[in-house]
């Protein structure tokens, strides 16, 4: 139940960075008071023991603005956070797998109304699960009345669901075998998707927004589709046009000391955390590729990625995708509730916007396990990146109050 009630947390704060409400009509201008803010807002969070460190960004007009780090690195050794170091981004990872998809769109590999079928077709005839027995992980399901399309991978309505949502599907899964990332064992992506597929969905596909292993499956069909290695498209088609130097699923071995450890926040303090795979991406077999979940980066690095979305496609000359196919990303696909979905983003619209938060409609988004989050902001041409990294999930209103400062008052 705790890793359910933290979870939920980690799925709030993601929600969080998705349906802010509008900024102000006149453009921003970052200012000095802005800047002491900032710095006031990290420095007093890392004195009060709420977060072991920090490092923020903040890029307005293609121009960086602010990038600080503050605290440690690791509290232990007394290493102190530097705007160079690595960060496990975790879910940040899925906006990158849906540009490689969208890379390839372009190309002709799929229409995104595609069956995923046609690519995978160990997910013809999907189920829908009934119930799950909790004492030995056996499942009942009924056939469900459409099949999963590549589109709704993107916006996380294909009824996939992740285990660490939910006990039962978590035992589920791991009877089956199956990783949902930070992987230590020597696992293959294609042999997870496989495995993937024979797991029921937790409703209709296309019936609403549902967290799940979509960009695992979507990772995979990259790789399908490219004929190579998810790793090695990411580096030859994003990462290297971008300079995108200090992005890796597992670090090289000069690198592990850049590497941001991860602490548990609470009432009482900073302390070691004890997650299980917080290894992931120094040791182990260091083969597994999960396009939802892996990756390791700077803020600069992510700020790159950020920038070429922005600019509508490309960066120092360097064209990733089309104007237009940016414009169709950031677009909403998806619409319940609360939940706006591009093609992997989370988009802020009129009809999902909140009276708690800074930035502008038709701003874009998405946040990590381990409290890193950004979203880019077309109308104020602002980007903006936090990278924490604590686990169990817990921000004590740091994000929300970082956007706030950024964005002068209505």
């Amino acid at each position: 139940m705790l890793c359910l009630r933290l979870c939920l947390l980690v799925l709030i704060f993601e929600a969080c960075q998705q349906h802010p409400s509008p900024a102000s009509d006149s453009n921003l201008v970052f200012s000095k008071e802005t800047e002491a803010n900032l710095d006031s807002l990290l420095q007093s969070a890392i004195l009060a023991k709420k977060i072991p460190g920090a490092v923020a960004l903040v890029a307005e007009a293609g121009e960086l603005v602010y990038h600080k780090a503050w605290g440690q690195n690791n509290k232990e050794e007394g290493k102190q956070q530097r705007t160079s170091d690595l960060f496990r981004i975790a879910s940040m990872t899925k906006p990158i797998t849906a540009v490689a998809a969208m890379i390839l769109f372009e190309e002709g590999k799929f229409q995104l109304d595609d069956p995923l079928s046609k690519h995978i077709p160990a997910f013809a005839q999907p189920q829908i699960l009934d119930e799950i027995d909790l004492a030995d992980s056996t499942f009942t399901t009924h056939p469900a009345q459409s099949e999963i399309t590549i589109r709704q991978l993107f916006t996380h309505s294909s009824g996939m669901g992740y285990g660490f949502q939910d006990e039962k599907l978590m035992a589920v899964f791991e009877k089956a075998g199956i990783t949902e990332g930070f992987e230590e064992r020597d696992i293959l992506l294609k042999d997870n998707v496989e495995r993937i597929a024979q797991m029921p969905l937790l409703h209709e596909p296309g019936e609403r927004f549902t967290y799940g292993l979509n960009s695992d499956v979507l990772g995979y069909l990259v790789e399908l589709w490219s004929g190579v290695s998810l790793d090695t498209f990411f580096q030859q088609r994003i990462f290297s046009p971008l300079g995108m130097e200090d992005t890796h699923f597992y670090l090289p071995a000069q690198k592990a000391d850049r590497l941001t450890e991860v602490y548990m926040s609470s009432d009482t303090g900073i302390t070691p955390t004890n997650y299980p795979l917080i290894h992931y991406p120094i040791r182990g077999a260091r083969r597994y590729l999960s396009g939802g979940a892996d990756l390791s980066c700077t803020a600069h690095d992510y700020y790159l990625f950020c920038q070429m979305l922005l600019n509508g496609g490309s960066l120092n000359g360097q064209r990733i995708l089309r104007a237009e196919t940016v414009d169709l990303m950031t677009s909403t696909h998806l619409e319940s509730g609360e939940e706006d979905m591009g093609l992997g983003f989370g988009i802020m619209s009129s009809k999902s916007a909140t009276t708690t938060r800074a930035r502008s409609i038709g701003s874009y988004s998405w946040g990590g396990f381990f409290a890193t989050t950004f979203w880019i902001d077309p109308k104020e041409e602002l980007i903006a990146i936090l990278l924490l990294q604590v686990y169990p999930f817990e921000d004590w209103g740091i994000v929300e109050e970082f956007e706030t400062i950024i964005y002068p008052s209505n």
